[in-house]
């Protein structure tokens, strides 16, 4: 019977983490898909769920491997060789397909799902070392937390992909006021977004002096805002 668990072992948890690190780029190319109305429903309802749920899914593959395991240092030792290979595979994947956009916009794109997937594989293989290996917890909590920083750097490079679609900017529209309000919260993930892509703009080249008014106000608002959360935080 050990000697099954040990076969069933490998196939089913590379099935399990091929499959994850699939759902990555299709879960944001089919958010992109979506329209400015929906991704804005499910930014406000659903968006801290979603990356919590992203997160939780290591701890359930950890989980679910030490019930079909025959050995902890065995379980550890697979799951974190295919999630580094894997990973690694990704990531190449990724990087050759930049020339398939316009601009500088694959690089994006690269580096957007390059931090998700070594998020997801340092909070994999780091976390199923924690779990199993108590004695080592405090080094593999470093790596743990280094993982975490990039996975978030890719939660907010995807929010600023998204900006792009929620407060996009036509050069040849002219916009009065209230765009300028919503382009002003935008300007920061639009900004960053504008460093490979040519037409994404973070102030609308064709507007009323009141846009421009409004623009300021509420930039300077999300700036302070920010500032102001950061320093409660600490």
């Amino acid at each position: 019977m050990k000697a099954i668990r040990y076969i069933i072992f490998i196939p089913i948890i590379y099935f399990i983490i091929f499959l994850v690190y699939s759902l990555i780029p299709l879960s944001l190319f089919g958010l992109m898909s979506l329209s400015k109305f929906w991704i804005i429903i499910l930014l406000i309802f659903f968006g801290g769920l979603a990356v919590g749920l992203f997160q939780l899914l290591p701890g359930g593959i950890t989980w679910l491997s030490a019930k079909i395991s025959p050995s902890k240092n065995f379980a550890f030792y697979s799951i974190l060789t295919i999630s580094v290979l894997l990973c690694i595979s990704k990531i190449i994947y990724y990087w050759t397909m930049t020339d398939a956009y316009e601009d500088n916009f694959g690089v994006f794109f690269a580096i957007l799902l390059t931090c998700l997937t070594i998020g997801f594989a340092a909070s994999l293989s780091v976390g199923a070392g924690i779990e199993m290996f108590e004695e080592k917890e405090e080094n593999l909590s470093i790596l743990m937390t280094i993982g975490s920083i990039v996975f978030y750097i890719g939660i907010f490079l995807t929010f600023c992909l998204l900006s792009t679609k929620i407060a996009y900017i036509n050069p040849e529209k002219t916009y009065s006021w209230y765009s300028g309000i919503w382009h002003g919260i935008f300007v920061i993930p639009n900004w960053v977004v504008s460093w490979f892509a040519d037409d994404v703009y973070c102030k609308a080249p064709n507007s009323t002096t009141a846009y421009s008014i409004w623009w300021w106000i509420s930039f300077i608002f999300m700036g302070l805002g920010m500032l102001g959360g950061g320093n409660s935080r600490r």
